[in-house]
C-alpha cells in the first residue's frame, strides 16, 4: 500500500471520528446551555471533507505534518445577537469543555475593517475525561467560533464573494466594501448599547415605581409592565377584584393594554395613577356587580384596567361611536362590539338617574 492510501484512509478514519464526536458535543451544548442565560440564535457544525484536509496538510505541512493535529476537522459556531453574549457563551464554554488557550484566539482584536466578519472567538476545545465518554473522542480536538449574528452575515457575504482578505479585493470596489463591513460593526455596537440603555432604563422605572416617584414617566412596554406588577395601588385593586369570588391571578401581557390606554388620553404614569384615583370606587363597583355570582377561579394580572377602562366610559361622555372605536381595539366581532357599547349606555343611565 503506498503512502497515498495510507494517508487517506487515515483521514477518512479520521472524519468518521469526528462525526461521532460531533454528535456527542452537540448533545452536551443542547444539554448544558440554559436559553435564558445564554441566548443563542443557532449552533451549527461542520466537518471538513478529505478534500479540505488534504488541502490544509499541503499548505502547513509544516505546522501540520499529519492529520491527526489538526484540531479544526470538526468545527462548531455558535451564533448569538450581542457582543457581550459571545464572553459569557466563552466562560460556559470554559466550564463544559476542556480549553486549549494557547491555540484559542480571540480574532476580535483586529482592527482592519475588512475584518469584521472574522472577529469571532475561536476556542479550541475537547471533551472532558471525567464524565465517560469514550478515551478515543476525549481525545479528539475541535473548533467552537462564537460570533454576532451581524459578524455572521457579514461572513457570509465575504465568502460568497470570494475574497477574505483586505488584500484580495479589487482596488476599485475596496472602499466600498470597507464601508459595508464597517457599517455593520457599528450596527453591532449600537445594538449592544440599545439592550444596555433598555437594561438601565427599566431599573430606572423599577424604582420610580417603588418609590412612588414616576413622575414624567411615558407609558412603554417597559412602564405598562412594571407598573402593574409593582404599583401598589394597582396591585391593590386587583387584589379586591380577585377576593369577589376569591379567584387566583394569572399573569397576562399588560403591552396589550396601550391603545386602550391611548384612545382614553392615558399617556404617562402619572395619568394612569390619576385614572386609578378617580374610578377605583366605580371600577371595584363594576366588578362586584359583573363577578358576584360568577363563580370564576382565576382572573388575568390585567383585570383591573378592564374595568377601570369601563369605568372612564361610563363617567365620560363618549357618543356610541366612539364607544364602538374603544371596543374595535379588541375586538372584530360586531356583535360583541355592540353588545358592549348597549353595556356602557345603560349603565350610564342609570348612574345618572
Amino acid at each position: 500500500m503506498n503512502k497515498i492510501s495510507t494517508a487517506d484512509d487515515q483521514i477518512s478514519e479520521l472524519i468518521g471520528k469526528h462525526r461521532k464526536l460531533a454528535a456527542l458535543v452537540d448533545e452536551r451544548i443542547k444539554k448544558v446551555f440554559d436559553k435564558k442565560m445564554y441566548p443563542m440564535i443557532r449552533v451549527t457544525h461542520r466537518i471538513k471533507t478529505p478534500e479540505s484536509v488534504r488541502g490544509k496538510l499541503e499548505r502547513k505541512p509544516d505546522k501540520y505534518p499529519t492529520a491527526s493535529q489538526l484540531r479544526d476537522i470538526l468545527g462548531f459556531r455558535v451564533i448569538c445577537f450581542f457582543q457581550e453574549d459571545i464572553d459569557n457563551i466563552a466562560k460556559k464554554i470554559e466550564e463544559v469543555f476542556r480549553v486549549d488557550h494557547k491555540l484559542s484566539t480571540d480574532k476580535r482584536e483586529l482592527i482592519a475593517p475588512t475584518s469584521f466578519g472574522y472577529v469571532s472567538l475561536h476556542c479550541i476545545c475537547a471533551l472532558p475525561e471525567d464524565e465517560g465518554y469514550p478515551d478515543d473522542m476525549c481525545q479528539l480536538w475541535f473548533e467552537i467560533q462564537i460570533r454576532t449574528m451581524l459578524q455572521h452575515v457579514w461572513a457570509e457575504i465575504e465568502h460568497d464573494l470570494g475574497y477574505k482578505s483586505e488584500f484580495g479585493v479589487p482596488r476599485a470596489v475596496r472602499r466600498n466594501f470597507s464601508r459595508a463591513a464597517g457599517l455593520l460593526e457599528t450596527a453591532d455596537e449600537i445594538f449592544t448599547d440599545i439592550k444596555h440603555r433598555l437594561t438601565e432604563y427599566k431599573q430606572e422605572v423599577i424604582r420610580s415605581i417603588e418609590n412612588d416617584n414616576a413622575a414624567g414617566l411615558y407609558l412603554d412596554a417597559v412602564t405598562i409592565t412594571e407598573f402593574t406588577a409593582r404599583s401598589k395601588k394597582y396591585q391593590s385593586l386587583l387584589e379586591e377584584i380577585a377576593a369577589i369570588t376569591g379567584a387566583r391571578i394569572s399573569e397576562a401581557n399588560p403591552e396589550t393594554q396601550l391603545p386602550q390606554l391611548a384612545f382614553l388620553e392615558i399617556h404617562t404614569l402619572d395619568d394612569l395613577v390619576a385614572m386609578l384615583d378617580r374610578e377605583h370606587d366605580m371600577a371595584l363597583g363594576l366588578a362586584q356587580k359583573r363577578l358576584k355570582d360568577s363563580g370564576l377561579e382565576e382572573l388575568t394580572s390585567t383585570v383591573a384596567y378592564y374595568y377601570l377602562y369601563r369605568a372612564v366610559l361610563i363617567n365620560n361622555n363618549f357618543s356610541p361611536e366612539r364607544l364602538k372605536e374603544f371596543f374595535a381595539l379588541t375586538s372584530n366581532n360586531s356583535k360583541l362590539i355592540e353588545r358592549n357599547t348597549e353595556r356602557i349606555l345603560k349603565e350610564r343611565l342609570s348612574q345618572n338617574k
